[in-house]
């Protein structure tokens, strides 16, 4: 239950959106397969004057398009267990390379799947983890296997989807001599703490999806708020939503876990991680299932029970118990207590429902900040966070590109995309804004229920690439 669990509570708070990319393209595997696994050392601490220690880095290759003196394709992975299916699949950017003859490889992100830079996930250990290491590790990886393989003549391009899109646009920017151009799909370029735009877009894109489903969400929402506030309502709570536990000595930090399990189905619906936006809005429109309290509490069971647990949880110390773990599993590593720090060290991202244009309650900035200092320790906190997003952005630019030959993805139904690149900034700086489009939704392969607005985006994509190539 904690590792499903685990999986779970990341999508909540930084993205997570990347395990619902196996799902799409599971089963989907070409009849030739041509990867193959590698490993390649790397420093422990990239900036350390002294002597540092070294790991081993996981990375894949598929050669089965390449043709000699083609351009090289760098997938760089985010917050998850890099998989061979990635390779060896019709993802857009494995057409991409069969169109243009192009080698490409797979390198996943240090502490993240099998790639594990020390013994554990301690506070200690997880120092080490940065978007500047990583970034540091695609540097090293690029320039050395480009001698390895001869392929320094070669033009680079650094693909990414959401954070490993955001490494991709700051490789390109950081590097425009090792990365001839980058595709950064609905990659966040700024750090924000209080992140409360994403679920400003989770009520437009279901409101304009459907009007209806909207309000009987919100309604199913505000009746649960008005149950935790009577004590006499809890075993019914408990009951309806089969709970874990039950609710005895609820404080606000269980209150909150509470409302953001709850929270989970909608705010995801963008990310189309367990529910699509119309497998929702149908469920919600079922009156035979009776009032939309009840129609939600089926999506609750559909979700949490059949797929991450036998029951629901509203207990913060049973999401303690998850992020204090600080232990690897080496045959199924999990990702929330690395990516959870990175939100408290660099990015921020917090989903909070500060803002009034959107339909929830109860998920303050302060809740976040304390989980923070619960997981990590007393010193990260309100001032650590603040500064850790300041300095990511002073660093890395955020919404003031620069450089040139980078494109930027982005969905109107994905939350992401307010921290992302919506409109061009150059002639080559472009924005691809895909009305209706979800997170991601240009790296999928492509599929007969596909808009023709992303149809024409990932061939528009294609074009500019090949364009760029040529000069």
């Amino acid at each position: 239950m904690a590792q499903a669990l685990g999986w779970l509570l990341l999508l909540l708070f930084c993205s997570s959106a990347q395990s619902f990319l196996w799902r799409r393209t599971r089963g989907a595997f070409q009849s030739k397969r041509m990867y193959s696994t590698h490993s390649f050392r790397q420093k422990l601490d990239h900036f350390s004057k002294s002597s540092s220690p070294l790991w081993t880095q996981r990375y894949f290759i598929n050669d089965a398009f390449y043709k000699p003196r083609g351009p090289v394709f760098l997938m760089i992975s985010g917050s998850w267990t890099v998989c061979e299916s990635w390779l060896s699949i019709n993802n857009t950017w494995v057409s991409y390379a069969e169109r243009l003859g192009a080698l490409f490889l797979l390198l996943e992100h240090r502490f993240y799947g099998h790639s594990q830079p020390t013994g554990d996930l301690s506070t200690a250990s997880l120092q080490y983890l940065s978007s500047r290491q990583a970034l540091a590790d695609i540097v090293n990886f690029r320039t050395k296997i480009a001698k390895k393989m001869g392929l320094t003549r070669n033009k680079w391009v650094a693909f990414g989807c959401s954070y490993g899109g955001s490494l991709a646009v700051w490789s390109r920017i950081k590097h425009p001599d090792l990365f001839a151009a980058a595709v950064g799909s609905s990659a966040p370029i700024q750090a924000k703490a209080n992140f409360y735009e994403y679920l400003e877009v989770v009520q437009r894109s279901l409101a304009t999806h459907n009007n209806k489903c909207f309000r009987r969400v919100k309604e199913a929402f505000n009746e649960v708020v008005k149950m935790l506030k009577v004590p006499e309502y809890y075993s019914k709570l408990e009951s309806d939503f089969m709970l874990c536990k039950p609710l005895k000595l609820y404080s606000e930090m269980d209150k909150a876990y509470f409302l953001e399990n709850l929270i989970f189905p909608v705010e995801t619906a963008g990310e189309q991680v367990s529910f699509s936006m119309d497998e929702l809005c149908n469920t919600m429109a079922n009156t035979s299932l009776g009032s939309p309290y009840y129609r939600y509490i089926r999506i609750i069971h559909l979700i949490f029970m059949h797929e991450y647990s036998s029951c629901f949880a509203a207990h913060y110390n049973e999401k303690l118990e998850v992020f204090l773990d600080s232990s690897i599993d080496r045959h199924n590593p999990t990702t929330v207590r690395q990516y959870f720090y990175q939100c408290c060290t660099e990015f921020g991202f917090f989903h909070t429902t500060d803002s009034k244009n959107q339909p929830f309650t109860g998920l303050p900035l302060s809740y976040f900040v304390q989980q923070c200092s619960d997981f990590f320790g007393p010193n990260f906190n309100y001032d650590s966070l603040n500064t850790g997003v300041m300095s990511t952005n002073e660093y890395y630019g955020g919404f003031n590109v620069t450089g040139s030959k980078i494109i930027f993805p982005n969905g109107s139904f994905d939350p992401w995309h307010p921290l992302g690149i919506t409109k061009n900034i150059s002639e080559d700086l472009l924005a691809v804004f895909i009305e209706g489009a979800v997170h991601c939704a240009d790296v999928y392969e492509q599929k007969d229920t596909d808009s023709a607005e992303l149809i024409q985006a990932r061939e528009k994509i294609f074009r500019i690439l090949q364009q760029w190539l040529k000069q």
